[in-house]
């Protein structure tokens, strides 16, 4: 078995061959010298990932002694295929919830969908306020300014209330999809 370890006399990451499986001694196939070399433990945690209203059950990988903590990015492997989420809580084997944890003693992991979201707007028009719903891209851009066109209506971006709790009221002020609570727009016609 042949494995990238750092190698300490040639200070950089070489091939180097397994020796003695039992030891984890490995020999550096450049220099020769000797090394030990325990290799981490990839593990399968508990996921349950979340798009709007709707959550998955699926399971995230992460070595063994990571720290996992709010805000992480992980790809989460479900039935219907793989899903890019952002650590939003964490419940460790106590049942405790926590910020972050070490792995190994995480039990499950929720996520919110980032690759695909729902985003949430309030369409104005004149004293009427109607809610809408679509799904975007979470990397999609939206500005305070921007015209956009919803079922062949046309609205202007006001405001951009965040998911961190902030509202962007100047004009240019941009954001992602997914960091994104709800998108106020005003009626501009046809």
């Amino acid at each position: 078995m042949k494995e990238y370890i750092y190698c300490d006399t040639c200070r950089e990451e070489t091939l180097h061959e397994l020796v003695r499986a039992e030891k984890n001694l490995y020999r550096c196939t450049e220099c020769g010298s000797y090394t030990i070399h325990t290799p981490r433990r990839e593990m399968k945690i508990r996921a349950i990932i979340s798009t709007g209203s709707e959550s998955v059950k699926g399971s995230i990988k992460a070595y063994e002694g990571d720290k996992i903590e709010k805000g992480d990015e992980y790809i989460v492997d479900t039935e219907d295929g793989h899903k890019i989420g952002e650590v939003t809580s964490i419940e460790l084997k106590n049942g405790q919830r926590a910020e972050s944890g070490t792995v190994g003693e995480i039990e499950t992991v929720w996520l919110r969908d980032v690759g695909e979201v729902e985003l949430r707007m309030s369409l104005h028009k004149r004293s009427v306020t109607s809610p809408y719903k679509m799904v975007v891209d979470g990397e999609t851009e939206f500005e305070v300014g921007e015209t956009i066109y919803i079922d062949g209506k046309r609205f202007r971006i006001h405001r951009i209330k965040l998911i961190s709790g902030g509202v962007l009221r100047k004009e240019g002020s941009r954001a992602r999809a997914r960091d994104i609570r709800r998108v106020y727009a005003k009626y501009e016609g046809r």
